[in-house]
């Protein structure tokens, strides 16, 4: 029996919501477990993978559901770029291995397996729910005014999340833990009403952004840019490389192409890319 999952990416690690706020977007993992034993095949951005680096297929094996079958991947997550590629391989995984068992899909259930592998909640939640994903006590989805888009510039260069996590404090100030707290109640909210000032407040991060920006040529530079084209707040996706902001639904594109343009002032291609948050987590079938 062939089954078939899609996932979206994501966009993580949200201004002040470091590592517990995530959104799904218009990037997705098709995923194929189909009869029939072959090697596994990859296109688009997974073109030239290697199985034994392939999260999907490590999944599966360590499941037992490989043999007599042929996995089939095809995405447009670009790689270590702060999209979720890895979240959503991870939810595939999972997901494809169950289906493949004949199990019942649980979201929850999935969410806590590739959340125990990725070891980033905010990136498999939106994966798994779609939508805005608070990674509180049980993961939540958030309200999320209609009016908003998000805004990409997306560089060549590459940036690994262990490598960016090497950049972080291990303490920090009191008045930023409180700073960093009330930004993240402020965005919270923000998204919830569209409210321009409350999302601009709180898409600055205290506890990352200031020590990852260096490594982005021309973050600085993007940022202003955006903000003049009318970006709400701008931060950095996931881990890097990848710059968003928010913005409204129509200023998406121009704000886009001057995150873009701001990066490639120094020296640093990108290229611009708009999504609407995506409300559809994990699904069968394409």
């Amino acid at each position: 029996m062939t089954v078939r999952v899609v996932v979206p990416g994501s966009t993580s690690n949200l201004g002040a919501g470091f590592d517990f706020l995530g959104i799904a977007i218009n990037l997705q993992l098709k995923a194929e477990l189909a009869d029939g034993e072959g090697p596994p095949e990859y296109s688009g951005t997974l073109e030239g993978m290697d199985p034994e680096q392939d999260i999907v297929y490590r999944i599966l094996r360590a499941a037992g559901v490989t043999d007599g079958t042929t996995l089939i991947l095809h995405s447009d997550i670009p790689l270590s770029r702060g999209l979720g590629s890895s979240g959503a391989a991870t939810v595939a995984g999972f997901s494809l291995a169950a289906a493949a068992k004949g199990d019942a899909f649980d979201g929850d259930m999935i969410f806590e397996l590739a959340r125990q592998i990725e070891g980033h909640p905010d990136n498999v939640g939106p994966c798994v729910y779609g939508g805005a994903v608070l990674a509180a006590r049980r993961p939540t989805k958030l309200m999320v005014s209609t009016d908003l888009a998000l805004a990409f510039a997306i560089p060549d260069d590459l940036m690994d999340t262990v490598d960016a996590r090497r950049f972080l404090p291990t303490s920090v100030p009191r008045e930023i833990a409180v700073e960093q707290a009330a930004r993240a109640a402020a965005l919270v909210r923000g998204i919830a009403t569209g409210d321009p000032e409350l999302i601009s407040f709180g898409m600055v991060d205290r506890l990352a952004v200031p020590y990852r920006k260096d490594s982005i040529k021309g973050f600085e530079t993007a940022v202003a840019a955006a903000r003049e084209a009318g970006a709400f707040g701008t931060t950095i996706s996931g881990s890097g490389s990848t710059l968003v902001s928010i913005t409204s639904e129509g200023k998406a594109k121009l704000v886009s192409e001057a995150l873009a343009f701001g990066l490639k002032q120094k020296g640093n291609h990108a290229v611009p890319f708009v999504s609407n948050i995506r409300e559809k987590g994990v699904s069968f079938g394409y």
